[in-house]
């Protein structure tokens, strides 16, 4: 049986850590917390199956595998996200980037929006998934990216301003794409998320800063 709690972020950083460069592939709508043992050997690896490919995705591994929390949770996200978030796509009962992002602005059950500190350790960087319909009429979709930051000592003697967030200026765990990249979690620093802001630089659909609501 599962806590329904996140675990501490010490925890879930160390367990990002365990997790970097070592093995497995980066495949989308895969990854959870499934620990179970086998001939008396503990299994606890995000890996899951899906259309015959095992792996995990962003989601899988920061949001759920290292803050020890299973993926489908009935009843989580399940009201309407704030109206400004139109184009960002509403999950219900699973935990992805669009769902922790709308439980930080709304319920607060496992995460907060940190938007008044520096991000520490165990923060998570997340963007929504987002579905645009252009003046064309077409559909343009973009993924959502969850890290998890494992350090901020570079932050030391630099302002931290929310405005103009120094990201690359932290040490992320991220399990990143495309479709079976190996090894699937790797070490870098935040400047994807930066990048992200630069492209996309209205409220709604620029990087926030999560941090888990922990036992």
């Amino acid at each position: 049986m599962t806590d329904l709690r996140p675990c501490s972020a010490l925890e879930a950083v160390a367990r990002a850590k365990r997790l970097t460069g070592r093995g497995g592939q980066y495949v989308l709508g895969t990854g959870d917390y499934r620990p179970k043992t086998i001939a008396g050997r503990l299994i606890d690896v995000p890996w899951t199956e899906r259309r015959g490919l095992v792996g995990s995705d962003c989601a899988g591994f920061a949001l759920c595998w290292c803050y020890k929390l299973q993926r489908h949770r009935p009843g989580y996200a399940a009201g309407s996200p704030p109206p400004e978030y139109r184009d960002v796509a509403d999950i219900d009962d699973d935990i992805n980037c669009n769902s922790a992002i709308e439980d930080a602005l709304t319920n607060r059950d496992l995460f907060d929006l940190v938007d008044d500190d520096v991000p520490l350790p165990g923060d998570l960087l997340c963007y929504a998934s987002l579905r645009l319909r252009l003046a064309d009429g077409t559909l343009f979709e973009n993924v959502g990216h969850v890290g998890i930051v494992i350090g901020n000592v570079r932050l030391v003697g630099h302002a931290w301003k929310w405005a103009t967030p120094n990201y690359h200026l932290l040490d992320v765990a991220q399990c990143r794409g495309p479709n079976g990249r190996e090894p699937a979690v790797i070490q870098t620093d935040g400047s994807l998320w930066e990048r992200h802001d630069a492209v996309w630089p209205k409220p709604a659909h620029r990087t926030k800063v999560l941090r888990a609501r922990t036992r």
